[in-house]
């Protein structure tokens, strides 16, 4: 499976430079005192609807967030990065949402039996040699949870132009330090007892319900032990949106108008419209495997759902209880 996110473009080849006159929000990073130590351009982000309790305060759990920077404020993107990632970062302001923390914090995900780690990818972005970082959870954002959970320490690669030129290093961080991220038995088992990832739902495809719910059954498809038939996607969708396994997120995106995109790729200019994010819905995802199994298993029974194979047995090794842990389940399928 390919990750179902894109990056968003971080300037624009008619600007001298995005991030030089912008009313973009920013990110602030406060002193204990409420002095500003750090600032920067923020173009899109993804945040929990409401307040929580994180490190001993209120705060709203950041889930995505993007930063845009002018050539040269490098260490301040990374500088933002090492400043959330600490283990018990305060005095974080996103414009427009609040005191802001990493959604890890949030006492009901610290408990999920394994941690959840954070990565930082930094680029130049052509002509104008602005920066764009991205800071995600790719053990939430990547539709393969073994690429999500492979490590990448800090990296930085070196390109070249066509002309042969060296440009600007790209910059890979991540707080994944030690292959135990990998291969520690208990997280490993916790990981597949207690899946959890984060659909963001390109622009394109807000409108249509059956993309999302195919969204969703790809992610969830790769979390469970045993197949998941395509026809089920719209039933899986509504079964986890009423077991509230499925949370709405807030989600804000810098996105320039149509006519402006149509002028840059050369097309006749058009009345001002609004563009297409790249990303309008999001939703924070906590499955229950032996739950899903259970409903999958009374749903077909009932005749609410059918499976496109043939009728056969399927082994589906997941247990309902801690008691139960060695044991499978068989549940029978009919077309």
């Amino acid at each position: 499976m390919q990750q179902i996110h894109t990056s968003i473009p971080a300037s624009s080849p008619t600007l001298t430079s995005l991030v030089e006159e912008t009313s973009l929000p920013k990110i602030i990073l406060k002193a204990r005192g409420g002095e500003v130590q750090l600032q920067a351009y923020v173009n899109a982000y993804i945040v929990g609807e409401r307040e929580v309790f994180m490190n001993g305060t209120r705060a709203t759990p950041l889930y995505y967030l993007s930063l845009v920077g002018m050539r040269g404020q490098g260490t301040t993107l990374q500088g933002v990065f090492a400043r959330l990632t600490s283990t018990h970062s305060k005095g974080i302001w996103l414009e427009g949402v609040g005191e802001v923390a990493l959604a890890h914090h949030q006492s009901s995900l610290s408990e999920c039996g394994y941690t959840l780690h954070w990565n930082f990818e930094q680029a130049e972005v052509q002509p104008t040699h602005d920066l764009h970082a991205v800071i995600e959870s790719q053990m939430l954002t990547m539709c393969d949870p073994l690429r999500g959970t492979a490590l990448k320490q800090r990296e930085q690669r070196i390109a070249k132009n066509g002309a042969g030129k060296k440009q600007r290093a790209q910059i890979s961080l991540s707080t994944a330090k030690s292959s135990k991220v990998q291969q520690d038995h208990a997280e490993i088992r916790n990981r597949e007892k207690h899946p959890l990832f984060l659909l963001m739902v390109p622009g394109w495809a807000g409108e249509h319900a059956h993309v999302l719910h195919q969204f969703h059954l790809s992610f969830l498809d790769q979390r469970v032990p045993w197949p998941l038939d395509p026809s089920w996607a719209g039933f899986l969708w509504e079964r986890g949106r009423e077991q509230q396994e499925i949370e709405r997120l807030k989600v804000w995106c810098y996105t320039p108008p149509a006519s402006e995109v149509a002028e840059e790729e050369g097309a006749e200019p058009k009345e001002e419209t609004p563009g297409i994010p790249f990303c309008s819905e999001a939703y924070f995802c906590r499955p229950r495997p032996a739950q899903i199994q259970r409903d999958v298993q009374e749903a077909l029974v009932s005749g609410r759902i059918s499976s496109l194979v043939h009728s056969h047995l399927v082994v589906l090794p997941m247990p309902t209880t801690e008691q139960e842990e060695e044991e499978h389940t068989a549940i029978a399928t009919a077309v």
